[in-house]
């Protein structure tokens, strides 16, 4: 058998540097206040926005689900692992993002790998936000495109990259709303350099879909552009508290990925029982704006909390609100000390966030009360001041 030292090496290396990661387990349902290790404890870094996970309509439609189909699919979409849970939720979400067409993948990151390792050829070029996923990244290096990167704060680079005559196709990559930083991208202005150098835009509302535009179709519904984005990929494990993405476009990217997209031929589909959460939960989402205007008035609220304090957010303005504290170790301390408080906000550390910015990422849920909102802002507001943060 061979040796593992070398890995153990490198795990004593994390260590060291406050930077080793492991997770801790839920052992209840998730929502604003659950159970670890027979303590609760209120959770403030859950992507659950709008509180569907244990929504007792989600629960009963997957239970009838399984109770009519069985819970596997049992083969990739291709064999015969396409059942007609598959079929009305890509209906339903062509309708919902208004395009023609909508295929659903297992998961965020195999839809991000599909699209950008099959459509983008070995002439383009995809143009991606510093700030994007790793899954976006990591799938832009697998394709057989070139790529280059551009500061969202500052489109001067990615119009320079958009006007070189080097390449037959340009696609632009961004996510809608940026998981560590909270902010929004300027789809406003993506959209008008993606028309004036004939770019195709592609946008990943992961944090946004369900949670901003009148039915909750994203930020490119808020802003009024959904008509502009040439590909919507919509991660549903968020605010719609499903499993698997969703992408949205014109039939002929659905129809080229389906024969192209190896994460969609080559794989096992997902489960009637997951389409069956995720109808549900779009009819949800669709129907009950006031869970939206919840979310609003949280994070407001707490956003309102923290300007008091004058804890650095960078320019989040929406639900996702990072705290900087520069420091590994101080960050998972601080992180420790909320925890010993019935407080869940986990440190955020390299390298997922540049060296010297790590942060607690405080995620707000629509049915956190304002006495939890206070007790978090109460706390951390004692606890920086005794780091000197």
């Amino acid at each position: 058998m061979g040796s593992f030292e070398f890995l153990e090496n490198q795990l004593k290396e994390l260590i060291n540097a406050d930077l080793l990661r492991q997770p801790i387990t839920i052992d209840s349902p998730q929502r604003p206040v659950v159970t670890v290790d027979g303590v609760e404890k209120v959770l403030f870094c859950s992507n659950n926005y709008l509180n569907l996970a244990s929504d007792r309509r989600i629960v009963d439609s997957v239970k009838a689900t399984v109770e009519k189909y069985g819970f596997g699919s049992a083969a990739s979409r291709l064999i015969t692992g396409t059942m007609t849970h598959h079929k009305q939720l890509e209906e339903q979400f062509a309708s919902f993002f208004k395009k023609q067409s909508a295929l659903f993948f297992p998961s965020g990151w195999t839809a991000n790998e599909a699209v950008l390792t099959a459509i983008p050829q070995s002439n383009d070029i995809i143009l991606l936000d510093k700030l994007d996923h790793a899954s976006i990244i990591d799938a832009a290096k697998a394709s057989k495109a070139a790529f280059r990167t551009f500061r969202g704060d500052d489109l001067s680079k990615l119009e320079r990259l958009l006007a070189l005559p080097d390449h037959d196709r340009k696609f632009i990559v961004t996510e809608s709303v940026f998981s560590m930083d909270g902010n929004c991208a300027d789809l406003k202005r993506l959209v008008e350099l993606k028309n004036k150098y004939d770019a195709i835009l592609i946008v990943d509302e992961a944090h946004a879909v369900g949670c901003m535009g009148d039915t909750g179709a994203g930020l490119a519904q808020a802003l009024g552009l959904t008509d502009q984005i040439d590909i919507i990929i919509a991660p549903l494990g968020k605010a719609f508290a499903a499993n698997g993405a969703v992408v949205a476009s014109e039939k002929t990217v659905t129809d080229y990925l389906i024969n192209k997209a190896r994460p969609f031929i080559y794989t096992t589909s997902p489960s009637p029982a997951t389409c069956s959460a995720a109808l549900t939960a779009l009819d949800i989402v669709r129907t009950e704006p006031a869970r939206r205007q919840k979310l609003q008035e949280n994070t407001n609220y707490l956003h309102d909390k923290f300007n008091k304090i004058g804890l650095n957010t960078l320019n989040s303005t929406t639900h996702i609100i990072p705290v900087v504290i520069g420091d590994a170790k101080t960050a998972v301390d601080i992180s420790k000390q909320l925890f010993d408080k019935d407080l869940i906000v986990l440190a955020i550390r390299p390298p997922t966030v540049a060296r010297g910015t790590s942060r607690l990422r405080i995620s707000v849920q629509s049915d956190h009360t304002m006495a939890q909102l206070d007790a978090l802002a109460n706390t951390l507001e004692d606890i920086c001041k005794t780091a000197m943060v």
